[in-house]
């Protein structure tokens, strides 16, 4: 892996750290996704771009040693932003496109991921909150 590639993984995940503070496969979603189904397409989705970049193995340097640590983490990203407490239904149109950037997204560009993340926006995935109130539509 060369030095440029693992300073852009660097970034990528200190990035989606700062991201999940303030507020890369796809797939298609169904009419009654769930919560927890958006965050887990989500989270198979990312890992699978991972997966698919080459920087999902042991290598030092590597985003991630295993598939599966890759998958605690962006679960958990997936989590926070998309929160159950104000994620009380999803916007199948917005996660259709957060899943479509994150399959798109480029193996080598930070502003690219970080323009990734803007697409999977709560306001954007979420559409209804606990207190009756709208978001994203």
């Amino acid at each position: 892996m060369t030095t440029t590639k693992v300073t852009v993984i660097g970034l990528l995940g200190l990035a989606a750290l700062a991201a999940s503070v303030m507020t890369c496969g796809g797939g298609v979603t169904t009419a009654n996704d769930t919560r927890e189904s958006a965050r887990d397409k989500a989270t198979t989705a990312t890992c699978m771009r991972y997966d698919s970049c080459g920087l999902i193995n042991g290598d030092a340097g590597a985003a991630y040693a295993t598939y599966d640590s890759c998958t605690t983490v962006w679960r958990a990203n997936w989590e926070t932003r998309w929160p159950v407490t104000t994620c009380t239904k999803i916007n199948e149109p917005g996660l259709n496109v957060c899943l479509s950037a994150i399959a798109a997204t480029s193996c080598d560009s930070i502003l690219d991921f970080l323009a990734t993340l803007a697409k999977c926006e709560e306001v954007d995935v979420c559409a209804g909150a606990v207190d009756g109130g709208d978001q994203g539509q």
